[in-house]
């Protein structure tokens, strides 16, 4: 007995088969607007001649985003390329996630969180965004020129004009520059000097990998903002909890790394809390570095609603431009040293645990 044939339908978003059509009514190549919009040449001469009304709906199963959805995370996007911020693959599954998330939205991907096949579609369904391949910050840093940082200043003061925000550059308190770094909790403290013949007493040193990020943030005027220390643990033992200054923010992490949770954490609860207390004009330029970035589309329309310009430095410029780098954490990174040495000596034979990273002198 032959077994049933099974039909095959095409999926495609039905505004990219309106948008096809129109295309080509207006003149567009058939076989060129439909290799771009992922829609059936076929489907595209049925609806233009009338063979399918536009009110019939196509078969298959219901698309997992709205077309509204689509278009918003589209945008999102878009608004990114035009601060300078990379498209970052990883940022929009998870704001996909997220939405599926907070809307409850029946969806087949595993915890709610897209694969490769929905991702080819989106840029399929979204033929004005374009992937490139990213290149080492070596590589971009062979290529800096002096012309390339005179066009991302032009860039920037073109950005601030169209967005009528031109004023911040007037105001050195509403420029503010983020950045993170991470400190050791037993840095190298230089070397033990002794005299010849006698035995050397060395300082107990402990794991000399162990890092801990820090995220600061800095006006151009001078002002700090509390800083995020983040700990890798997704719930912190007490004693750190309470060793954790109360106006500074605690970030959780189960790598210890910065995640797109604790940095939105940061900006909505630590820094908007900070410029409305500091008493600092909005719209602020808010410049942080492009490639460690995690702008989610949540941060993003919180700080779009918040007064509050997000634009990248260039990748390939922090080492020069990057204010944190080349004027604040060096020199603290050699204090902080200076202070481990200090304690050591006051409690001898111990080490600098994360708990003790946070409490002052």
């Amino acid at each position: 007995m032959c077994a049933a044939k099974k039909n095959k339908f095409r999926k495609y978003d039905e505004q990219n088969l309106k948008n096809a059509v129109e295309e080509v009514k207006n003149g567009g190549k058939l076989r060129e607007v439909c290799r771009r919009y992922g829609v059936p040449k076929s489907t595209v001469l049925d609806r233009i001649k009338g063979r399918i009304s536009e009110t019939c709906k196509k078969m298959g199963p219901d698309p997992i985003l709205t077309i509204e959805h689509e278009q918003q995370l589209a945008d999102w996007i878009s608004e990114l390329a035009r601060c300078g911020f990379p498209f970052k693959k990883n940022e929009l599954l998870q704001s996909v996630q997220k939405i599926v998330k907070d809307e409850n939205l029946k969806s087949p991907f595993r915890n709610g969180r897209p694969g490769e096949k929905w991702y080819a579609g989106f840029l399929r369904r979204h033929p004005k965004l374009v992937l490139k391949n990213g290149e080492t910050l070596e590589k971009y840093r062979a290529q800096l020129t002096q012309e390339y940082i005179r066009s991302w200043f032009l860039d920037l003061k073109t950005f601030l004009t169209e967005s009528k925000a031109l004023d911040i550059l007037d105001n050195p308190s509403r420029m503010l520059n983020e950045d993170e770094t991470g400190f050791r909790l037993c840095p190298k403290t230089g070397r033990v000097l002794g005299l010849k013949g006698h035995n050397l007493y060395v300082v107990k040193t402990g794991n000399g990998k162990e890092n801990l990020t820090v995220l600061s943030t800095f006006t151009a005027d001078g002002r700090l903002c509390p800083p995020v220390v983040i700990f890798p643990y997704v719930k912190p033992p007490r004693t750190i909890v309470d060793s954790v200054p109360s106006h500074w923010i605690l970030g959780k992490s189960d790598t210890g790394w910065m995640r797109s949770e604790v940095f939105y954490e940061f900006v909505a609860n630590g820094l908007n809390n900070w410029l409305e207390k500091e008493d600092i004009q909005k719209p602020v330029l808010f410049l942080v570095d492009g490639h460690k970035s995690h702008m989610s589309l949540e941060l993003s329309k919180f700080c779009s609603n918040n007064g509050i310009i997000s634009y990248a430095l260039p990748p390939n410029a922090t080492h020069l431009l990057q204010p944190a780098d080349v004027a604040v954490f060096k020199p603290l990174k050699e204090y902080w040293r200076q202070e481990v040495r200090e304690w050591q000596a006051d409690n001898f034979n111990k080490v600098v645990t994360k708990s003790e990273f946070c409490i002052r002198k």
